[in-house]
């Protein structure tokens, strides 16, 4: 029986952090996200670009699919292989292709990035090792990547989206290192091992985020204490300074050191005490009624599915709108207005029509990290579909006022962190809306993976609702959000002097 301790997975992540490998075997944590999707799409685009050939892609049987990779590499009529899977010193790799060549096979490894990234020489000498150590004459190690310039003109047509890079000499030279990565990583999967005491660094983030960090965030040592790291935007003199003078509480920071926003954090802490801006008043007042807020979701598709659009072209499918007429009106999570769609050709053209009725021609427009919004408003205006359109876009983007630059100059809670998003805003001040319920979309990369779901082919009607619903609940609250922001400021600017 061919049993395996080890895959490529996990010792990609023991490479990324040690910490992260015990808790993969030890209390994982199954998590879905639009990647995986992502890289699902691109794998089918390859093996309709590489042709027919044995595709173990839908085997989870582990040992049926070594055994049906051993008769395919004995048998001359099978020159294409997807999916073939190779064990040795216990550890298990699928390949994502095998191409049959004069003397051996190559080895070609997708990824959905648009170049060559340094994680990937690494990730394909496991592979490679794996596969040359079972007897395979593995002549080159090709990547495969999205080629970023492509442009979708439909019909399925996906002919030049891959591209091809020979990396089979730096590949060789990153193998001597695995056999020694798989000695040291099997004593994890020992249910006796401990869990390695490794604190929060750079590794949390790359090569990818870890879905355990908030593990490690919320064991503090001093749990009264706020550490300077929630400071943004420190720059680089500030840690070298903390870590020269053995400094870890903000509050032990000397004044001179910080800039005036990191000041008003560090008194904002040591008072325990929001902090108002003395110029929220004037700002407050020069705003328009009617106020709309609005929010928009995005995808990087990275196969496309709309006609001349690119990869990783952020693609709007999804706004919320909400009006507030007055002081004297009490808006309601339903009474928003949105559009959402997945994968009408005219998407674009019909995103932008809707949002300009909704938010009509008077009225300042709020954003919370309103470039977001306007990217998309500016790359709309220039599509062939949405040009007659132009100066109206034109009139709406000179209306939209940022929250986020609001906030940054006029506004701190302690309960805020040092972060100045949304979502960590509301949970400072009283709240219409909450993002604290199950089954709930967890941000913009949530909504992505939503997007993907809705978009599969395999997905039921009734997983599809579901999601249509969650996504609209989600954007909802966004916009829900930034009401509360906007009223709570009114509220104190009464009070200002």
């Amino acid at each position: 029986m061919n049993k395996h301790i080890l895959t490529k997975t996990k010792i990609n992540s023991g490479l990324q952090c040690q910490k992260k490998l015990w808790y993969d075997y030890h209390e994982p944590i199954k998590s879905d996200n639009f990647l995986f999707h992502l890289g699902n799409r691109f794998g089918e685009v390859i093996r309709n670009n590489y042709g027919k050939g044995l595709d173990l892609s839908n085997i989870f049987d582990n040992e049926k699919a070594i055994n049906e990779t051993k008769q395919a590499l004995l048998s001359k009529n099978i020159k294409v292989i997807y999916e073939a899977a190779f064990i040795y010193l216990d550890t298990l790799v699928r390949t994502d292709v095998l191409i049959r060549d004069e003397k051996g096979w190559q080895l070609l490894e997708a990824k959905s990035s648009t170049k060559l990234k340094d994680e990937h020489i690494p990730d394909i000498a496991i592979q490679s090792f794996i596969v040359r150590s079972t007897g395979i004459n593995v002549t080159k190690m090709k990547l495969l990547h999205i080629n970023s310039n492509f442009i979708y003109e439909g019909s399925d047509n996906y002919k030049n989206l891959i591209n091809e890079i020979d990396i089979s000499e730096e590949v060789i030279l990153r193998e001597k290192e695995v056999e020694e990565h798989i000695n040291n990583f099997k004593s994890f999967a020992d249910k006796n091992s401990l869990c390695p005491e490794i604190g929060i660094g750079p590794h949390c983030k790359k090569p990818h985020d870890c879905i355990y960090q908030f593990r490690c965030n919320s064991v503090k040592d001093e749990p009264t204490k706020v550490s300077y790291e929630i400071l943004p935007n420190k720059g680089k003199k500030l840690p070298i300074y903390c870590k020269e003078n053995d400094i870890i509480n903000l509050e032990d920071i000397p004044p001179e050191k910080l800039n005036d926003n990191h000041k008003v954090i560090q008194s904002a802490h040591k008072n325990n005490k929001e902090w108002i801006g003395s110029d929220l008043k004037s700002i407050l007042k020069s705003f328009e009624w009617p106020f709309y807020f609005i929010d928009f979701e995005t995808i990087n598709q990275g196969v496309p599915k709309i006609k001349g659009t690119a990869p990783y072209y952020a693609m709007p499918f999804q706004w919320s709108v909400h009006k507030w007429n007055s002081t004297s009106h009490e808006l309601k999570l339903e009474e928003g207005m949105f559009f959402l769609d997945f994968e009408n050709q005219d998407i674009e053209f019909k995103f932008v029509e809707s949002l300009l009725k909704a938010v009509q021609k008077k009225g300042t427009v709020f954003a919370h990290n309103a470039p977001t919004e306007k990217n998309v408003l500016k790359k709309l205006k220039d599509k062939d579909s949405c040009k007659h359109l132009a100066l109206e876009i034109d009139s709406l983007l000179e209306r939209i006022v940022d929250t986020l630059v609001i906030v940054k100059k006029n506004f701190y809670h302690p309960r805020m962190n040092g972060e100045y998003g949304i979502k960590k805003i509301i949970k400072s001040i009283p709240a219409s809306i909450s993002y604290e319920e199950e089954d709930n979309i967890e941000g913009g990369v949530g909504a992505q993976l939503a997007w993907f779901i809705c978009t599969d082919l395999k997905t039921t009607e009734v997983e599809k609702k579901r999601q249509i619903k969650l996504l609209k609940e989600y954007c909802a609250k966004d916009t829900m959000a930034i009401y509360d922001l906007i009223k709570y400021l009114l509220n104190k600017e009464d009070k200002l002097i």
